[in-house]
């Protein structure tokens, strides 16, 4: 067992201090996206959600997935099995460059999670849909038909998500606008 996954295990899905000192160990160690992309879908635990965090910790903090990362992440986005993981990976989308076709890949999953009951979800769904469009033109009406619909979701956050997604789209070179 590698001593990351062992560290994963210890985490409780609560205490973000320990995923903290799990970046602080490991953050600098060459593979270490690659090793928790590995463990997005993991059904232990709270590992998925751990790894799925720490990811987007990293690329918040400026390290990016690569292209090999970020394939092995899109790759493994069937495996997600918590909403929180799913949270994490749509926080994580607007990181990420992808090819065309991970670009679909990645719409059609966030997709799932446009009617989801947790408002947090809803929001960050619309928000990688958009992002995989920026990617991948033909996807272009379908991220506009989200923003479109969210902004008469019920909920406060995801019609504030979706004015932060329009007012991002309003920058010069963005195609989804309204």
């Amino acid at each position: 067992m590698s001593a990351l996954l062992k560290a994963l295990r210890a985490f409780d899905g609560k205490a973000v201090s320990t995923l903290r000192q799990i970046r602080a160990r490991f953050g600098g160690d060459e593979g270490f996206i690659g090793a928790l992309a590995a463990l997005i879908g993991s059904e232990e635990g709270f590992v998925s959600d751990g790894a799925t965090w720490l990811i987007k910790a990293s690329a918040e903090s400026g390290v990016r997935p690569g292209p090999a990362e970020t394939d092995a992440i899109v790759a493994r986005l069937d495996t997600v099995v918590t909403w929180q993981a799913a949270l994490h990976v749509c926080q994580t989308a607007a990181f990420l460059t992808f090819t065309p076709d991970q670009a679909r890949r990645v719409a059609d999953w966030a997709a799932r999670f446009l009617d989801h009951e947790r408002p947090f979800l809803r929001a960050w769904s619309v928000d990688a849909l958009h992002h995989a469009a920026r990617q991948a033109p033909d996807l272009v009406h379908r991220a506009e038909a989200a923003l479109t619909r969210a902004e008469t979701d019920g909920s406060a956050s995801v019609r504030a998500r979706t004015r932060k997604i329009r007012a991002a789209a309003a920058g010069p070179g963005d195609r989804v606008t309204k």
